[in-house]
This record gives structure tokens, C-alpha cells and sequence, in this order.
């Protein structure tokens, strides 16, 4: 008997030692809204991510065959909803992307609306921003550069193509939301040419560089950069009366079009905040280029009242691919370019200095070519923390 009651005193004793959880946690159903022209039974398999906002984690889960997914003791907080999604019909593949914000502090019940992404031929291949330190301890963000490549099994022509980056650094709510349909940017430089000056192989690439030299050993370079730049296609040249930014005659310059915060150079932010979109502006030259620009300006006051800045709208139609780059996780809720354009987000998450880039991620082989995934959705598109490795295909 003594022995009976000393087994039952050890279970209450260590039934009062079990910690309690450290939150009641609630239910989260959503219903993936496809659209009423979305054939039926074929809605399972989406995925469904939640993320913390406040403590930047992930959960997921796939939707059923109506659509619905449900989530158990979700933790009380704020979340984004990104619903990504492939379809096969007849041989081509379309991408679907959806986001929204919720609020989980009690069982939730909500809908998210997919949409149907965009392919384009010309997609952001890499983009390396977070620059490096020289030997004596230094930044050097001089190696930055942008990646274009050809994801057809035709030859392109990059002529006009512009790179724009949005007026935001995505650290707070987007100033410019309530304009549709376009996006507000405050750089605008092209890559010249009559259209048929600059062709692009299948599954080849254009490198567009701030300097346009082998920054590994150029004296005007830093021998711990990750990269030779010197076959770089095009560079960003800022012509300025002080000559402060170099001019590397070996690569042919950019447009300057819009540079609305005008510097010594073109330079992204190191740790992530500039997004960047590529895009092909209405004109067949500069002067029409620019017709189009300055129609499509607008103005935002200084919080002190004491100044006007203009930058330019863009509509989203002429947008061919943008890249939602965040600082970091937390600051993802502060969503700038348009979920049809990119419906979710990328970093470096090593952060700046770190001499990584992001790169999107390969989604075939086929007879030597390699075709890039685009699904408008960054967050799946990107692989983050790679080695930068300009014209290499793999």
C-alpha cells in the first residue's frame, strides 16, 4: 500500500512540475480564394505560409481540395499570409501569389485572394549589394551590381531596359499605397541602344556594375572584393562637374534618367533596403523616355514642411520583374512593390559587408540552357547568402 501511494504522490509531483505553455494559442482558418474561373479540384497543394511579424517565424501548411487550410494554437500576434501556387495546364505553367496581413488574438476566419503572375523575358538573375571591407578595415560597397538574364529560348534585346529603385527603404508603411496599379521610384537609369543594339543569347546575361572594373586588383579597387567586374556589360556613371565618380572607359555607361537623391555615385543600400524593379519605360529614345518620366512625377512634402521632392510614377504594366529587398524578417510587413509584381521578399541576411548576394534559384536544364524560376514571389524565387558569381549559369 505505502508503496501504491508513493507511485500516485511521484505522478502529482511531476505533473506539477510540467511548465505551462507560454501562450494560449488559437485556431487560423483561411480560405485561398482562386477565382471563379479556377478549375475546380484542382486547388489543393497551394502552400500557406504564416509569419510572425513581432518574432520572425515561419509556419506552413497546403490547402485542401477546396482551398481551405487550418492552422492550430497559433500563437497571439500580428502575421502575414503568402500563398504560392503552380498550375499545369497544357503543357505551360502559370504561378499563382497572394498576401495579406492578419490579426491572431482569438480563432480567425479570413480569405486571401491569389493572382496570376507575370512571365517576362528578362528577369533579375542576381543582385549583390551588401559590399565587403578593405584590407584596412574599410567599407567598399564600389563592387555592387545588378544581374539580367534572357529566360527565353529566344534572343532578346535589353536596349531600354531601365532599372528603377523604389522611393522607399521599407522602414515603415509605404507612403505611396494608395496610387494603383503603379509604383514610385526615385532612380531610373537604361540601358542605351535603337532596340536592336544590345541582343542577349538564351539563358545569358547582362551585368550592369557601379564600377566597371576587376575590383580584385584595380588600384582603384579592393583586393578582398568577391568579384571581377571588368567584363561587366554597362556601369552607372554619374557625370558631375567635381568628376568625383570614375569613368571606366573599358564599359559602356548607363542612362541617367531620374536620380533623385543626385550623389557622387550610384549606390544601394548596403544592408537591403533598396527594392529594385527592371522595367521597359514607353520611348524609343532618351527624349521620348523622358516625356514619358517627367508626365508621371510626383511630389512628397518633407516632415518639417520645409521642402518638396519629386520622384516618378511607373505604371505596373511596364514593369518586367521586381525584387522586394528587405533590411530584414521584421521589416517584410512594410510590403512596397505590389503583390502582382512580387509577392513576397529577400535578403542578405548575413547583412551588410558580408560580401553575399541573393540569386535566383534554377528551375531547369534543358539542352545546356539554364531557365530561372519566376513566380513573382521572391521569398521562393531567391536563394539568400550565396557567393556572387556574375555570368556563371548553375
Amino acid at each position: 500500500m505505502k508503496r501504491v501511494l508513493f507511485i500516485v504522490a511521484s505522478f502529482l509531483i511531476l505533473g506539477s512540475c510540467l511548465k505551462e505553455p507560454d501562450y494560449h494559442g488559437y485556431k487560423v482558418d483561411m480560405m485561398v480564394d482562386f477565382g471563379d474561373d479556377f478549375p475546380q479540384g484542382q486547388k489543393a497543394g497551394a502552400k500557406v505560409v504564416l509569419f510572425n511579424q513581432a518574432k520572425a517565424y515561419k509556419v506552413e501548411a497546403v490547402t485542401d481540395q477546396q482551398g481551405k487550410v487550418q492552422f492550430s494554437t497559433v500563437e497571439p500576434g500580428f502575421y502575414s499570409v503568402t500563398v504560392s501556387y503552380s498550375l499545369v495546364q497544357e503543357e505551360s505553367v502559370s504561378y499563382l501569389n497572394g498576401i495579406k496581413t492578419i490579426h491572431v488574438f482569438g480563432a480567425v476566419n479570413d480569405t486571401v485572394k491569389v493572382f496570376k503572375g507575370r512571365l517576362s523575358p528578362f528577369v533579375i538573375k542576381e543582385y549583390y549589394y551588401s559590399g565587403t571591407n578593405t584590407v584596412a578595415g574599410k567599407p567598399y560597397s564600389a563592387d555592387q551590381y545588378i544581374e539580367i538574364v534572357n529566360n527565353t529560348d529566344m534572343v532578346q534585346y535589353a536596349d531600354g531596359i531601365s532599372v528603377l529603385e523604389h522611393e522607399s527603404y521599407g522602414n515603415g508603411e509605404n507612403f505611396w499605397a494608395n496610387i494603383k496599379d503603379t509604383i514610385v521610384v526615385k532612380l531610373i537609369w537604361t540601358i542605351p541602344g535603337n532596340g536592336k543594339e544590345v541582343p542577349v543569347l538564351p539563358g545569358k546575361s547582362i551585368v550592369l556594375a557601379q564600377d566597371g572594373i576587376n575590383h580584385r586588383d584595380d588600384p582603384n579597387g579592393n583586393p578582398l572584393s568577391p568579384v571581377n567586374l571588368g567584363n561587366a556589360d554597362f556601369e552607372f556613371y554619374v557625370d558631375e562637374e567635381k568628376k568625383r565618380d570614375i569613368d571606366f572607359p573599358a564599359v559602356p555607361n548607363l542612362e541617367e534618367d531620374l536620380f533623385v537623391f543626385r550623389a557622387a555615385d550610384v549606390a544601394f543600400h548596403v544592408s537591403g533596403g533598396s527594392a529594385l524593379a527592371i522595367a521597359k519605360i514607353p520611348g524609343n529614345n532618351k527624349f521620348e523616355r523622358m516625356q514619358y518620366i517627367n508626365s508621371k512625377l510626383v511630389s512628397k512634402t518633407s516632415a518639417s514642411g520645409s521642402n518638396v521632392t519629386y520622384y516618378a510614377k511607373i505604371a505596373n504594366k511596364y514593369v518586367l520583374d521586381a525584387v522586394e529587398v528587405v533590411q530584414d524578417e521584421a521589416r517584410s510587413v512594410y510590403k512596397r512593390f505590389p503583390q502582382e509584381l512580387d509577392a513576397g521578399y529577400t535578403l542578405v541576411a548575413s547583412g551588410s559587408r558580408s560580401g553575399k548576394c541573393i540569386r535566383r534559384k534554377v528551375y531547369a536544364m534543358v539542352q545546356g540552357r539554364t531557365i530561372y524560376q519566376d513566380t513573382n514571389n521572391s521569398t521562393e524565387d531567391f536563394l539568400k547568402d550565396v557567393d556572387p558569381r556574375p555570368k556563371i549559369y548553375e
